[in-house]
């Protein structure tokens, strides 16, 4: 029986904390959660044996599958703009720590960003206005 799972895509804080719950138990169900969070790809030790060099090959290649996986389940489930933000991510891991920067920001950093963003829309209103009064005051002249 083929399992599917309908997650609506990231869109933003809004749906954040919902997107995270279904994602992790998505990733949970493909058993590829700690490849976002610790997992990382086995190494070949030093001194080797044949059995232990087929040993690493088997396992390397089953982490790069899950890893994959991983990536598709997240990049897979957000809009554009959020795989945009993630585009420079590499690993699952850094995908995921780039959306909780961004989503689960402690409350002094969620004020300075919002307060950087409205201090940019202010400065932006002003440059529309002077520009629009320029542009008045050239139409009045004439």
């Amino acid at each position: 029986m083929e399992f599917k799972a309908h997650i609506e895509k990231l869109v933003g804080a809004s749906n954040w904390s919902k997107w995270k719950r279904q994602i992790e138990l998505l990733l949970r169900h493909h058993d590829v959660h700690d490849v976002c969070r610790d997992r990382e790809c086995p190494r070949l030790p030093a001194e080797a044996s044949a059995e232990a060099i087929a040993a690493y090959e088997k396992a390397q290649k089953a982490f790069v599958k899950d890893y994959s996986q991983a990536q598709l389940i997240l990049v897979g489930n957000m809009d554009d703009s959020n795989a945009k933000l993630t585009s420079v991510s590499n690993t699952a891991n850094s995908v995921w720590e780039k959306l909780l920067s961004v989503y689960e920001q402690s409350s002094l950093q969620r004020l300075d960003h919002l307060m950087e963003n409205f201090f940019a829309v202010k400065k932006n209103w002003r440059m529309i206005l002077q520009a629009i009064l320029q542009s008045c005051k050239g139409t009045l002249a004439n």
